[in-house]
């Protein structure tokens, strides 16, 4: 389930635009798949067909390499032009290369309006506590796998049952500065991650008092930072 509102006050579907050879865009999972983040640039647009190359993980600490994933695979394409973020729904079509793909060419993409519901992907190392009636647990290491001003997706060595309040570290601001929000745990379910058991928690930030208008704000300029740097790094490359 995304974090962002897809209703019609939050975002704009259309046929168009498609991505342009020569853009930068990144690719995360969909459905039941964690990949992890990559970014590639596109090397053609087809009738049915995006071609994908420079394929390369925006992190190392990825689920599993593009390379193994099968035919079909569900994946999430998203691309910044002027100040618009774009987001679209594809799949793999064809042989995946070590640094090529062919993803299917989409029937409609979103236009993010209101990008403080976009889900940025990322690879971000964190720690956590889970607060109980007896007080908190000590602080554990994990990864954001991604956020949004209305939460994370938060990949953690121990389960996290749904319906338990836990205080993560978000990065904020354009420097990343870390914040710890408290948080409800709205489920979790288990991934792998070589011989390592990953569980996968979908954390929802609380409102006023607990989570202020200011520090959501903080969490939005930090994802429109990196909107910038994707952008420039696209400028970059052309």
């Amino acid at each position: 389930m995304p974090f962002w509102n897809t209703s019609s006050e939050e975002s704009t579907r259309e046929r168009a635009p498609l991505p342009r050879p020569g853009e930068i865009i990144r690719l995360h999972s969909a459905g039941d798949f964690e990949l992890g983040v990559y970014q590639a640039t596109v090397h053609a647009v087809g009738l049915r067909r995006i071609f994908l190359e420079s394929v390369t993980a925006v992190s190392p600490e990825i689920m599993s390499p593009v390379s193994s994933l099968p035919v079909r695979t569900p994946l999430i394409l998203s691309f910044a032009r002027a100040d618009s973020l774009y987001q679209c729904e594809t799949k793999i079509v064809g042989p995946v290369k070590s640094e090529s793909l062919a993803v299917l060419r989409p029937r409609i993409v979103s236009r993010i309006q209101r990008r403080q519901f976009y889900r940025l992907p990322l690879q971000s190392p964190t720690t956590f506590r889970v607060r109980g009636d007896s007080g908190s647990t000590p602080p554990l290491a994990a990864r954001l796998v991604n956020l949004s001003g209305g939460g994370a997706l938060l990949a953690s060595p121990k389960p996290i049952p749904g319906g338990l309040r836990v205080l993560v570290r978000v990065p904020t601001g354009k420097e990343g500065a870390l914040l710890e929000l408290e948080t409800d745990a709205l489920d979790c379910r288990v991934a792998t991650q070589g011989a390592a058991r990953i569980y996968l928690v979908r954390l929802r930030f609380l409102g006023p008092p607990q989570t202020t208008e200011e520090e959501r704000e903080e969490i939005v300029a930090y994802i429109f930072e990196q909107q910038r740097v994707m952008l420039r790094n696209r400028r970059l490359l052309r």
